[in-house]
């Protein structure tokens, strides 16, 4: 999916932008749930964009991204299931549910530092005004 956002943020190789809710969005069947007019989106920047740049922005969408979604979404649900069957069985057991939610967030914190979700700024649009330049 291509986007046109504005650069917020730059940070080494990696900008930061505020995107406009695309317009393939309103069409989408979970439109209501989404309330933000606006998302904002970390990049990669081959182009050497700057603050305030108009630009447009790829995303991609593979097998990885959908198995971390549901790592974020289900995992949580299975260990409250697993903490129930074990408070079920002996309800001190049911304290291993802790030691689970601990794992889950270590794995949040590596997913966070390894994933590479793909997102590359491919054109810029617009130079920022420079304001010095009259």
């Amino acid at each position: 999916m291509i986007t046109e956002g504005i650069v917020y943020n730059k940070k080494g190789g990696m900008a930061q932008v505020k995107c406009a809710r695309p317009k393939s969005c309103e069409h989408c069947e979970n439109s209501a749930i989404c309330t933000k007019n606006e998302s904002e989106l970390r990049a990669y920047d081959p182009l050497g964009v700057s603050v305030g740049d108009l630009v447009e922005v790829e995303t991609r969408e593979d097998a990885k991204s959908v198995l971390v979604i549901l790592y974020i979404f289900l995992v949580p649900v299975a260990i409250l299931f697993a903490a129930y069957g074990l408070f079920v069985i002996n309800p001190y057991l049911a304290l291993a549910g802790i030691a689970m939610f601990a794992a889950y967030f270590i794995g949040l914190k590596v997913l966070d530092k390894n994933f590479d979700p793909k997102v590359k700024i491919v054109r810029i649009i617009e130079k920022a005004k420079d304001e010095n330049q009259k």
